[in-house]
């Protein structure tokens, strides 16, 4: 086994567990596949599911090992994938015996030390039927108010306190509470255990995952790997269902009464430490995806602290990326409290759990070997070299692909007052450019330049390869040329503006129509079905009939976004979109604008949120005083600012 110790396959970050990964899986032969996300990580790194096929591709007997469910459980997951690849170097099997590794399947989560997803989804609440409406969770409900406090202390985060300790009291403690918060809930984005709006990028990545090379098995074990449940140290084996199936006996003929079967419902218990009450199991999702074959779903749950602690962790995080600061010395706490209470820096655990959960796939795979009699194992050949998938709605920038904007030396004057001194940019189809900088460096001038909003005094702009002309006015300032030809690539640039900038005597939908129709010429039943479907994907689905003085600002903004999109713009500027909201509704708006950028949306965002920037960005602008102080990815930029006024900015802001 390689590295030397144990604790070796837990250390570092997410690309040093997916390096070893890697290199173990290319030492074993396997054919290697990596599903690439649509974000990057905090270094700017890359972030992919890794899959490693062992095997031929028509076996009718497979193995699967999934790890990083919940991202920050990640390294033991990965820890457990990479030492049995190794140990069992060189890898021989039988013709009818295949082995499908997938690794870190919450790759963002991992990389950014999070247990939910880029959409604050937790992955194991995000495989229910989504052609249903979702479970309630009425009882969450009365308690998320005092679960998510946007204050840190004072009057408000005591009472919230209060509210969450009188709750534990009455329910004997956090074990008698632990069913309801951990269940799931579908109504809170910025909750705890929120189960999301639809099937998320690692859902749709499994599901087509187990399409690929998982179809023709008709026995399959599977591995779902897990901390963070249970007394300390200790690595249960569980089978987690919806309901008794054929796999749970086989699973109790091979492990007797070291398999804990969790029968999952709405007043399910259970005392392994999660929880029986919640709904949209990975466990659940693998039968689904191959209901074919006979399937025995195995989770390895690894104790770390008690519950309360464990949960304490997750609210802190949870605070932190709403409402804190992730750099800082206090962020640096929390980060740290939250993988302590999931990868305890302890070398006895790790070696406890690592060796435990490699026996129990050792025993599991000889029993699934052995099924209708063994075959002659033979040498694993090498395989061919890694493929790369992309999602169709995968984002990134596409860099093949002409520019969908260039903006060259602008210019704007206000009077005597020069706002942009020479302000330049571009951005492939799919690249999210953020600008920041302290008010009054010409971010917002500059996005009401690049669709004529303003009239820039010197420069040149070309969206989607056609540049705008523009002409010399008497004054001696530029003025467009031709207002039709303005006109038309408008149509192509949506803009969301900080105020909104709703029409108030219509409805939501009317807002959103209103456009398409006398723009785009629509018929008027295909635009009205078009602003039903960003509406759903905005969360605004019941406010279609409402007024915007009938919705929060974060309602308002969300339908403003809508109304964006439904002109199906090949660039969205967002200028502050979040400026004018109070903090508990930022949240909501930053959302869908993560979700647009991984749709592989072209934007440029001018923002205040600068944790948000770095997370969703591929390149940074930095103003100051009309120009382009410093430039660069965001890893760099917010890393190892060049200048000192960058540095003195992020001492400020960040």
């Amino acid at each position: 086994m390689s590295p030397s110790t144990p604790s070796g396959f837990f250390a570092g970050d997410f690309s040093a567990l997916r390096a070893r990964f890697l290199a173990a899986a290319r030492t074993a032969g396997a054919s290697l596949v990596e599903y690439l996300h649509p974000l990057h990580g905090p270094d700017g790194e890359r972030l992919a599911t890794d899959v490693a096929y062992l095997g031929r591709n028509d076996a009718r007997k497979l193995m699967v090992l999934i790890s990083g469910t919940h991202g920050v459980e990640g390294p033991f997951g990965s820890a457990c994938q990479t030492a049995w690849l190794c140990q069992n170097a060189p890898w021989q099997l039988p013709d009818d015996t295949a082995v499908l590794a997938i690794h870190l399947i919450n790759p963002w989560g991992t990389a950014w030390s999070r247990r939910v997803n880029e959409d604050n989804v937790d992955l194991n609440r995000n495989f229910i039927d989504w052609q249903q409406a979702p479970p309630k969770n009425e009882r969450y409900a009365a308690l998320h108010d005092a679960l998510v406090c946007p204050a840190l202390d004072g009057a408000e985060r005591d009472a919230a306190t209060e509210r969450y300790e009188a709750a534990k009291q009455r329910s004997g403690g956090y074990a008698g509470l632990a069913p309801v918060i951990e269940a799931g809930q579908y109504d809170f984005p910025d909750g705890l255990f929120y189960g999301g709006a639809g099937p998320v990028w690692s859902n749709r990545t499994l599901v087509d995952i187990l399409s690929t090379f998982a179809q023709q098995a008709a026995e399959v074990v599977v591995f779902d790997l897990h901390t963070g449940a249970g007394p300390y140290g200790y690595p249960a084996l569980l089978s987690v269902a919806e309901s008794e199936h054929a796999g749970l006996d086989w699973g109790r003929r091979i492990f007797g009464p070291a398999l804990s079967v969790v029968v999952t419902g709405a007043n399910a218990t259970t005392d392994t430490g999660i929880a029986a009450t919640a709904t949209g199991y990975v466990s659940a999702a693998v039968r689904k995806a191959l209901p074919n074959a006979r399937v025995l779903p195995l989770v390895v749950e690894c104790g770390t602290l008690d519950g309360a602690a464990v949960s304490d962790a997750v609210q802190a995080d949870n605070w932190l990326h709403l409402y804190g600061k992730v750099d800082t010395p206090l962020g640096g706490r929390i980060k740290q409290a939250l993988r302590a209470a999931f990868i305890p820096e302890d070398a006895d655990w790790q070696r406890t759990c690592l060796e435990t959960a490699l026996r129990h796939f050792d025993r599991a795979f000889a029993d699934l070997k052995a099924i209708g009699g063994a075959g002659v194992e033979k040498p694993v050949p090498a395989a061919p070299a890694v493929a790369v998938v992309a999602h169709r709605d995968a984002g990134g920038p596409r860099l093949d692909e002409r520019p969908a904007i260039e903006v060259h030396d602008i210019h704007k004057r206000f009077g005597p007052l020069a706002v942009l001194n020479g302000v330049s940019v571009s951005a492939q189809p799919g690249e999210v450019v953020s600008m920041i900088g302290s008010s009054g460096s010409g971010k917002s001038t500059f996005l009401r330049c690049i669709n004529l909003l303003e009239q820039p005094n010197d420069g040149r702009i070309v969206i989607d390869g056609e540049e705008i002309r523009m002409k010399k006015a008497a004054d001696g300032s530029a003025v467009p040329a031709d207002m039709r030809q303005v006109e038309r690539i408008r149509s192509r640039v949506g803009m969301v503006f900080q105020n909104f900038n709703l029409w108030p005597h219509m409805t939501v939908l009317e807002n959103i129509i209103e456009a398409p129709l006398h723009v785009l010429k629509e018929g008027r039943q295909a635009a009205i079905d078009h602003a039903h479907a960003l509406l759903k994907k905005v969360g605004l689905s019941e406010k279609h009939a409402q007024y915007p003085g009938q919705l929060s600002g974060g309602q308002q903004q969300r339908a403003a976004i809508a109304r964006t999109l439904a002109m199906r713009p090949k660039l969205i500027l967002l200028d502050e979109p979040t400026s004018a909201l109070d903090p508990e509704l930022v949240g909501e708006v930053l959302r869908v604008i993560r979700q647009l950028a991984e749709e592989g949306n072209t934007m440029i965002l001018v923002t205040h949120e600068m944790q948000f920037a770095r997370e969703v960005s591929h390149k940074i602008l930095f103003l100051h005083q009309g120009k382009v102080e410093e430039e660069g990815a965001p890893a760099d930029v917010f890393t190892n600012p060049r200048s000192e006024r960058m540095r003195q900015f992020l001492a400020r802001t960040f």
